[in-house]
Order: C-alpha cells, then sequence, then structure tokens
C-alpha cells in the first residue's frame, strides 16, 4: 500500500472515532476483548476447517484418519 493511501485510511479512522466519540484507549480495549475469544487453530485442512484441539474431533479430521491420514499432517506449525 503506497503512503498517500495509507494517510487517507488513517484520516478516514480518526474521522469516524471523532464522530462516534471513540478514543484510542477504548479502541484498544475492545480489541483486547476480541483478541481473549479468538481460540488457537492447531489444526487446520486445505478447505479451511479448523480445530483447537479441544473437545471432540471435528468430523473432517475423523474422516481424514479414517482414511490414512496423520493428524500431524494437519497440525499448524508455530514459529
Amino acid at each position: 500500500m503506497d503512503e498517500q493511501k495509507r494517510q487517507k485510511i488513517i484520516a478516514y479512522i480518526h474521522k469516524q472515532m471523532a464522530e462516534y466519540d471513540i478514543s484510542v484507549e477504548r479502541l484498544a480495549e475492545a480489541l483486547a476483548e476480541k483478541e481473549k475469544d479468538i481460540k488457537p487453530v492447531l489444526f487446520r485442512d486445505a478447505y479451511g476447517n479448523v480445530w483447537d484441539g479441544k473437545g471432540e474431533m471435528p468430523n473432517w479430521l475423523k474422516r481424514a484418519v479414517y482414511a490414512g491420514q496423520s493428524t500431524e499432517h494437519f497440525k499448524v506449525k508455530t514459529k
């Protein structure tokens, strides 16, 4: 993204925040709350199905294991 476009987007966001009386602090709080709700993805397939590894194994992964695939094949690589 070029710098001019970036600056226009920033100006638009500032204008919207002023119009709706949203402070930077409140925005940061809302983003932090949302991050708490995001579950880590431990397994993913090529179709976008995901599983956090908790609870019962989802059907898409059960079918793959039944077909001979290892769960390790679907494990998301972490840095």
